[in-house]
């Protein structure tokens, strides 16, 4: 007899992305009328790219044509950045698109994955989707900092793809180039290695890998980057991956046509040539982030380091009240436990006024008896 179940048997399990709370959203929820300080889904709290602006504002003129389906000119100019041939760049609606094409293109049920615990859940989603095994490793450092040895470890002859952020989210720590380049000693050769790069923007230190060193070596890895953080472009979703022309042309496969609009194409090209606001927003986020720390060094907190734009902040207990109560404060941050991390949040820094805000009610929340608080008048 035939399940009435449509759904692919691998999905049936499988609980949906769950992204962070917009702004509306908060104010419907708890009737809010104040300002909303989201704090939650890493965004550039400087806005978007002036060049990138410029560019959709001539872009949108033309919104009633297709865009380039190939993305030509913005995939050549990708190209000539990094030094690579255009046949070796994919463009796609989001960074988080490459990851999903990478499971629909390469990955066969029963196939295996190779992970860390506690990192962006879009890995774990889809190996899921794919039916195949997911194998995660440890953190070290704490519970917060990837451990490659031990990824290395859970390779085999069945692991297809192995995936990797850095900096990863949601801790912000990362792992240095003599690490990554002892990893790919050990990684078999047809292994597809995803080095998902979103924050590299922002990372200020001087031992980070480089990734395409070993794409350039012939290996089998797609380097993938984001125009949704630094460049202020997350609600244009656009992103490109760099890798093989041959993993390259199973993402083309698989892609939905026209999957990078044109608004987007155009807001990318102008954004990549805007490095003073890049270099803006760097600097933002390293005085924002460490006003964040001073602030937090007193309270009963655990905060590994970072390199991206947000902080994980451990209480050690429960943290999903927190979550609430700062939303009846008018302050959205982004709750830990889906991530395998319950006694934390995710903060990413505002403005200098949301900052002090989020710091005075974290405060106040965690210094008086859980749940007796209200929100101050106004919100």
């Amino acid at each position: 007899m035939t399940s009435s179940n449509l759904l692919r048997e691998p999905l049936r399990a499988v609980r949906p992305y769950v992204a962070g709370k917009p702004i509306e959203e908060v104010r419907r929820e708890y009737g809010l009328t104040g300002r909303i300080a989201k704090l939650a889904s890493n965004e550039n709290p400087l806005g978007t790219s002036p060049m990138a602006l410029e560019a959709m504002r001539k872009a949108v003129e033309e919104v009633s044509l297709y865009p380039d389906d190939s993305a030509f000119y913005l995939r050549n100019k990708i190209a000539d950045k990094h030094g690579v041939d255009i046949d070796n760049v994919f463009v796609a609606s989001g960074s988080v698109e490459v990851l999903e094409l990478c499971g629909i293109a390469f990955l066969n049920p029963n196939d295996a994955v190779v992970t860390s615990e506690k990192t962006f859940a879009i890995y774990e989603l889809v190996a899921r989707k794919a039916g195949a095994h997911l194998r995660l490793a440890p953190m070290i450092d704490g519970g917060y900092r990837y451990d490659l040895k031990a990824i290395a470890d859970r390779i085999d002859d069945r692991v297809k793809i192995v995936f990797l952020a850095n900096p990863t989210n949601p801790t912000g720590t990362w792992f240095t180039r003599e690490e990554f380049d002892r990893f790919m000693e050990r990684v078999p050769r047809d292994v597809l290695v995803v080095y998902d790069s979103a924050y590299e923007e922002y990372t200020t230190v001087d031992d980070m890998p480089d990734p395409l060193r070993h794409f350039r070596e012939g290996r089998r890895l797609l380097y993938i980057r984001t125009f949704s953080k630094a460049y202020g472009l997350a609600g244009m979703r656009i992103g490109y991956a760099i890798g093989p022309a041959d993993i390259v042309s199973g993402l083309m496969t698989c892609r939905f046509p026209f999957s990078a609009n044109l608004v987007a194409q155009a807001a990318a090209m102008a954004a990549l040539d805007d490095v003073d606001f890049v270099r803006r927003s760097r600097e933002f986020n390293q005085t924002e982030l460490a006003f964040l720390r001073e602030g937090l060094a007193s309270l009963p907190v655990t905060v590994p380091p970072s390199q991206a734009n947000f902080l994980l902040i451990d209480t050690q207990k429960d943290a999903s009240w927190l979550f609430v109560e700062l939303q009846k404060r008018g302050i959205i941050v982004r709750p830990m436990g889906g991530y395998g991390l319950p006694h934390a949040i995710r903060v990413s820094p505002g403005l200098r006024e949301d900052n002090v805000r989020f710091l005075q009610n974290l405060r106040e929340l965690l210094t008086s008896p859980q749940g007796t608080l209200r929100p101050p008048a106004g919100f």
